[in-house]
């Protein structure tokens, strides 16, 4: 009879488990998180517009009955950007689209204004909308930056003549951007290879943490 002890089967996992923590993700996988994070922006700009103008009409109008139907609708929106934004999440999550429990919110215009007012969900979706931009601006920046750089190292060979030669300069790191002699461009070709798997990796890890805390927020 064989045993086996728990450090020796505790190191194999831990040691089989490793190189695919380590590998890169599929293509599929990396456009989506690239996607997912340029595409935060743009979202996030309509997100944020749309919930602030009404929120702000609906306080403005608060003195007066015209708030009701204001805020209802801004609700009403909030809602349908949250479900837009659960369907997106469900781009880089393993589990697929955030789901919500469908509340809904019928009868007159009172009774749908008091259904909408006092539903956490509603306000969670809108919470969301409104951090949105912040969120998305910083996602859309670093992965712009990310793959526009490494992007922009491995085909300079192609364009780089077209950019004036600086390689006079007293600063190293312009040189080292503008000179056309063939060290610089093979290092910045160098440098565009080693900035892929970063942009890899620093994409995959910040889609997933987006992605993450819309499903806290947007999950109810």
């Amino acid at each position: 009879m064989s045993t086996t002890s728990p450090t020796t089967t505790l190191s194999s996992s831990s040691s089989s488990s490793s190189p695919s923590s380590l590998s890169l993700p599929r293509p599929a996988t990396i456009g989506r998180d690239a996607l997912y994070l340029v595409a935060g922006l743009p979202a996030g700009v309509v997100t944020f517009s749309v919930l602030v103008t009404g929120l702000a009409t609906a306080a403005g109008l608060a003195v007066t009955l015209l708030g009701i139907p204001v805020l209802l609708a801004t609700l009403i929106a909030a809602r349908a950007m949250g479900d837009v934004e659960r369907r997106r999440a469900g781009w880089v999550l393993a589990d697929g689209a955030v789901r919500r429990t469908d509340r809904l919110w019928r009868g007159g215009l009172w009774s749908r204004f008091t259904a909408s007012a006092t539903d956490v969900g509603a306000w969670r979706d809108t919470v969301w909308g409104l951090i949105l931009l912040p969120l998305g601006t910083f996602g859309f920046s670093v992965a712009v930056t990310l793959w526009s750089s490494a992007v922009g190292f491995i085909t300079q060979p192609l364009w780089y003549w077209a950019v004036p030669d600086d390689s006079d300069t007293n600063n190293d790191a312009l040189q080292f951007l503008s000179s056309h002699a063939a060290g610089p461009q093979a290092a910045r070709v160098a440098a565009g290879l080693v900035l892929i798997p970063v942009a890899i990796f620093i994409c995959r890890a910040l889609a997933d943490a987006t992605a993450r805390s819309a499903r806290a927020l947007l999950q109810h």
